[in-house]
């Protein structure tokens, strides 16, 4: 969690930004879940240190919330949370899942959501609590996200944004309202959900009015959904533009125009397509492991190596010189085989195998399912010319983007903003207000294609994906 200020021109305040670390927890079969009160406790406490650490006096014109996509909270009568969150790594539903997909139009549903039939969207996860947590089922009157629920515990108020509901697998992306069918399927109706509409100015509860003076007058928009947040604070908002995001996960994504009531644009195989706005939608692919597998890595391998030497021995490295193939997937296949029961492997270890190897490998093992990623999107816009690099591993390790750069045969421009997914959300704070902020966005550093490792990383993506059919066939 974190919070800071941002001001008229979408600049951040200095010695405002207040941080908390968390971790989901992860359970036997595939669980992975979040509490959703001590979740708001700490975003309360950021807050508190932000507002703490802002100018004398100061007056808030906007309030807006970035939450984290596919996390269900149920809540019951009273508004307080009746389940834990199910984060979007949580597999339990894929039994769930898979009925889903027989009793309904799979193609049709993707086409209509822009979303697959799988256990990381809504439809499922609420089959599952259905079936193995029935009590806490029946108390929940009210389906919503962290950024939804903190919205009504501060302001009594529930909306939720286009660009948050288009993660749910529960949002018509045509109409931009909740799909009927889908609802009927899971036997729910729109009530259990929250209206959605366009920002709103829902207003502090007197108790926050209180303890949040700077706060008592500012608009609280509708909560925005992080992966539109982050297009838009590195300034890929606008057609044609990639943006490829690695955090814990990783995900290569472009916006594209999409007026609503007027037939979407297909959805690109392996991929979704998520409305945003009135105008538009973000069309990508999304890993569930990116930098979380590096930690993994790193971690397990026991390098003792300070992070700027793997670096640099990484960007000396000869490009899949290892002979090792790397199965990234630690949590999960999202984009492109959207195979939860898929799991990692590093194949190809021999008697003079060494750490940093297995390290490059997994590296370029994560480059090669956004190479996958990309070819689909080259469906919607042929013309990419660049990429535009987010997150925190590419803002700390060249070499990452060198090997994308080198395995994407396309220029990465790594941001220097180390907040895009913030920032992204007071841009879009702004604009609800009426204006328009105009902001700059600094480059960290430019990564070009090496062309003789392109050949290279060509033949041993065809050897991941020889490898991914033969395990987990499509």
């Amino acid at each position: 969690m974190r919070a800071g200020l941002y001001d008229r021109r979408a600049e951040p305040v200095p010695g405002t930004a207040a941080h908390r670390a968390h971790k989901f927890t992860s359970l036997d079969g595939g669980g992975s879940e979040a509490d959703g009160d001590g979740l708001f406790e700490q975003v309360v406490s950021c807050i508190d240190e932000t507002l703490a650490a802002s100018p004398p006096g100061i007056s808030l014109a906007a309030a807006s919330i970035c939450t984290f996509l596919h996390g269900l909270l149920g809540v019951d009568g009273e508004g307080r949370a009746a389940t834990p969150i199910l984060t979007w790594a949580d597999s339990r539903s894929q039994p769930q899942a898979d009925q889903l997909a027989a009793r309904v139009d799979a193609a049709a549903v993707l086409e209509r959501t822009g979303c697959p039939v799988h256990p990381v969207y809504y439809p499922a996860k609420i089959e599952w609590l259905r079936r193995e947590r029935s009590d806490d089922f029946h108390r929940v009157k009210w389906w919503a996200s962290i950024g939804e629920y903190f919205l009504s515990r501060v302001t009594g108020a529930s909306a939720c944004s286009i660009s948050l509901a288009a993660g749910t697998g529960l949002l018509d992306r045509c109409s931009a309202d909740w799909d009927p069918e889908v609802l009927a399927a899971i036997g729910l109706t729109p009530s259990a959900l929250s209206p959605l509409r366009a920002p709103a100015a829902a207003r502090l509860e007197p108790g926050f009015a209180a303890r949040w003076p700077a706060l008592r007058d500012a608009a609280w928009v509708a909560p925005l959904g992080d992966n539109f947040c982050s297009s838009v604070g590195c300034g890929c908002d606008g057609p044609g533009k990639a943006a490829l995001m690695i955090g814990t996960t990783g995900a290569l994504r472009l916006v594209r125009e999409a007026r609503i009531g007027e037939r979407p644009g297909p959805v690109p195989r392996g991929l979704w397509a998520y409305r945003v706005d009135e105008e538009r939608e973000l069309v990508g692919g999304v890993l569930g492991d990116g930098g979380s597998l590096f930690e993994w890595l790193t971690a397990s391998l026991h390098t003792g190596t300070p992070r700027e030497q793997l670096d640099a021995e990484l960007l000396a490295a000869p490009p899949a010189a290892h002979g090792l193939t790397v199965l990234p997937f630690l949590t999960g296949e999202r984009s492109t085989g959207w195979n939860p029961k898929a799991r990692g492997a590093v194949i190809g270890i021999g008697p003079g195998t060494r750490p940093m190897e297995i390290l490059q490998a997994g590296l370029e093992a994560v480059a090669y399912r956004f190479a996958a990623i990309l070819e689909g999107l080259r469906s919607v816009q042929p013309a990419i010319r660049e990429i535009t690099g987010t997150g925190g591993a590419l803002r700390a390790s060249a070499a990452w983007g060198q090997i994308l750069s080198d395995v994407l045969e396309l220029p990465v421009v790594v941001s220097d903003s180390s907040e895009a997914s913030s920032r992204g959300a007071a841009i879009l704070a702004l604009r609800s207000l009426g204006t328009e902020p105009a902001p700059t966005f600094p480059v960290l550093r430019t990564l070009v294609p090496r062309p003789a490792a392109a050949a290279v990383h060509r033949a041993a993506m065809k050897e991941q994906e020889r490898l991914l059919a033969a395990i987990y066939p499509r």
